[in-house]
């Protein structure tokens, strides 16, 4: 047995590093999940919006916030990229859709894409830290 690396899931390209959830009832859902998995939440005070997130000990591991209108709750889970606008021009290549285009945030630049068989996934390019 070797040694175990441990993968950078913000800094690996392909790497699923996020889950979000969208909910009309945010502290339901917490409370459901914390029960389940053990997960803990705090609310994000740096958000535009309501925003809490998932942590698993000391690790940041999603976010739960407020759907819109009145769409069912759903999650997505978001995959990290070396370049944003590289990966969606690829996905277009390859049959698949932009659905949310690149949009900045707080943490770097993220989008939504669809696969050609309808399913959505987002893709995030985190900003460096200095």
């Amino acid at each position: 047995m070797g040694k175990e690396m441990v993968m950078d899931v913000f800094k690996t390209h392909g790497a699923v590093s996020w889950q979000e959830l969208a909910t009309n009832d945010i502290e339901q859902a917490g409370s459901f999940y914390s029960g389940v998995f053990g997960w803990q939440t705090e609310q994000d005070d740096t958000a535009d919006m309501k925003y809490t997130e998932i942590k698993v000990g000391e690790s940041r591991i999603g976010g739960i916030m407020p759907a819109r209108g009145e769409a069912p709750s759903r999650w997505r889970a978001y995959v990290t990229v070396d370049d944003l606008d590289q990966a969606l021009a690829r996905a277009v290549s390859l049959g698949g859709k932009v659905l949310v285009p690149p949009t900045r945030i707080p943490i770097g630049r993220f989008a939504v894409l669809q696969d050609p068989a309808g399913a959505d996934i987002g893709a995030i390019q985190y900003a460096e830290k200095s």
